[in-house]
């Protein structure tokens, strides 16, 4: 590569690393300067979801959940008659080997 060349490729690098910075120079600048649109029918909008959300909030509070059931005898003395599976080894002991060939 020749010294014209070497030249030219620093410069251009330069100049990428300038433009770099000041991109995310403006970027950050730009982002602190946004401003929250609080316009009459925004306000409204949150208003109303709130009112939504406090009326959910209280129908939940008046949900109590009767538990006794779980206390009951009947409720204690089920058994299950589900089959109970047996243990079996899984895998090769040597995942690499030939399937035909036992260790």
């Amino acid at each position: 590569m020749g010294k014209t060349a070497t030249n030219l490729s620093v410069a251009l690098g330069l100049i990428a690393v300038v433009f770099g910075i000041w991109y995310i120079y403006n970027q950050y600048t730009a982002s602190q300067a946004v401003e929250f649109d609080a316009s009459e029918q925004t306000m409204q909008n949150m208003l109303n979801n709130t009112r939504v959300f406090i009326q959910h909030r209280q129908t939940l509070q008046k949900v109590s959940l009767d538990i006794s059931i779980f206390e009951d005898d009947r409720f204690n003395s089920l058994e299950s008659f589900s089959t109970p599976i047996e243990e079996r080894p899984i895998g090769r002991p040597d995942p690499f080997a030939d399937v035909n060939v036992r260790n």
